[in-house]
């Protein structure tokens, strides 16, 4: 018999020290979890908000023409961009239900994935910040990212059906009961023939049922195969997403790929190698070319300081984006006499100094890297993550100011500012 887990009410589950210590050690990338009652700013987000919040993105992606970040399934078939855009909540559904019975009047089976929905969205965000950076003090800082979606409807199964992400998966319905069947990872390999089907009735023995509803919270590690199934009723969830797929050896790879770029210069960009012999008559292969031996001249001339540098910018730039795929971004037009703040106490312009020149440094934020000389523009940044309020005027000298100026606009680009 597949295990069923069911939906009676049971004491509050508070999200503390000890709960992420118990998860850590004993669920995560290991088994699925079932927390009822849950304590969370995600779940006190209520039903209105979060149509207002679909509401205001779908009125974005109208107005841009483009249904980026949301996709649309009917009975399971992926709906075009251009349709998209006219199934989308409207300010006169008035609610998710309101949205729900249009929808439901066209579409017998339908599914709305909203994936940038709380990433984009400036007065929310902290709430999935609060979740994230107790999750990431516990289970480490994600190599690749996190991202959080809505998934709404009344579809019957998963559109795309049984399947494994790479990445592990909390769930925490919103409206409606969610039920979501789970098979662990050697059961999935042993049968192929599970990937994407949905028709798995003979497989059902060897599952997990979960069965959850507003309040709970699930997780399953991203090698559990799953979908999710219903009786044809309305329901909302967010479900976050912590990709797992990207090593610490791609990492310091892709970390050193710059430094190592500018070390070969243009010989780092030739597509054939010149040689005098590929190997001697024995097949022995003894001697590298000489565009060889002169990049391995090049990267042994990297000093300690160059190779920590380059790292550290690596770093910065990563964690910069704080765990996600996407931060919020605002549109703010930086002048000398713009008067700026930062957007978020809890989250700075973050800065490193050159170990290789103590005059330069560098600036990052929402996945992107500055690099400056500019005395006066790391003092405003100082200031500005200290909570000041800072006109950039009062900071840059008139030599170099455009520039600087500049730099500061790429930071705002990318959320860093409101003015």
């Amino acid at each position: 018999m597949a295990q069923k887990t069911g939906t009676p009410k049971a004491a509050s589950t508070v999200l503390d020290q000890k709960f992420w210590q118990n998860f850590a050690k004993n669920h995560w990338e290991k088994k699925p979890l079932v927390a009822r009652n849950v304590k969370s700013g995600l779940l006190e987000m209520t039903d209105a908000e979060i149509f207002e919040l679909l509401v205001a993105y779908s009125d974005r992606c109208r107005e841009m023409n483009d249904p980026e970040g949301l996709k649309f399934f009917i009975e399971g078939v992926k709906a075009d961009p251009e349709e998209v855009l006219q199934l989308l909540p409207e300010t006169s559904d008035k609610s998710l239900l309101g949205y729900h019975k249009r929808m439901k009047a066209q579409f017998p089976d339908y599914c709305l994935v909203c994936d940038e929905l709380l990433q984009v969205n400036l007065k929310k965000q902290h709430l999935l910040q609060d979740f994230t950076d107790d999750l990431f003090r516990h289970v480490g800082f994600p190599n690749r990212f996190s991202e959080i979606g809505l998934y709404l409807g009344n579809y019957r199964k998963t559109p795309f059906g049984v399947h494994v992400d790479s990445c592990g998966v909390f769930s925490f319905p919103v409206a409606g009961v969610k039920r979501f069947r789970l098979w662990p990872a050697a059961y999935g390999d042993e049968h192929p023939e599970l990937d994407r089907t949905f028709n798995y009735e003979k497989h059902k023995k060897h599952s997990q049922l979960v069965e959850v509803g507003p309040g709970d919270m699930t997780y399953w590690p991203s090698s559990e195969w799953h979908i999710a199934e219903s009786d044809g009723s309305f329901s909302a969830t967010w479900s976050l997403g912590v990709w797992v797929d990207q090593p610490h050896g791609d990492m310091f790879g892709a970390a050193l790929k710059d430094l190592v770029d500018a070390k070969l210069g243009s010989a780092g960009l030739k597509v054939t190698t010149p040689f005098k012999t590929l190997h001697d008559k024995s097949g022995e292969v003894g001697e590298l070319p000489k565009i060889y031996q002169d990049s391995l001249k090049a990267l042994k001339s990297l000093s300690a300081a160059e190779l920590e540098e380059a790292l550290l910018k690596s770093w910065m730039k990563h964690i910069s984006l704080q765990g996600f795929k996407t931060v919020p971004v605002s549109a703010v037009k930086v002048t000398a006499k713009s008067r700026l703040r930062l957007r978020s106490v809890r989250s700075p312009v973050l800065w490193q100094q050159s170990a290789v020149n103590k005059k330069a440094f560098s600036l990052s934020y929402g996945g992107v890297l500055v690099q400056s000389s500019s005395a006066g523009l790391l003092k405003m940044v100082k200031d500005l993550n200290a909570g000041k309020e800072c006109v950039p005027a009062q900071y840059l000298k008139i030599q170099g100011a455009k520039r600087d100026l500049g730099l500061l606009q790429e930071l705002a680009d990318a959320g860093a500012f409101h003015a």
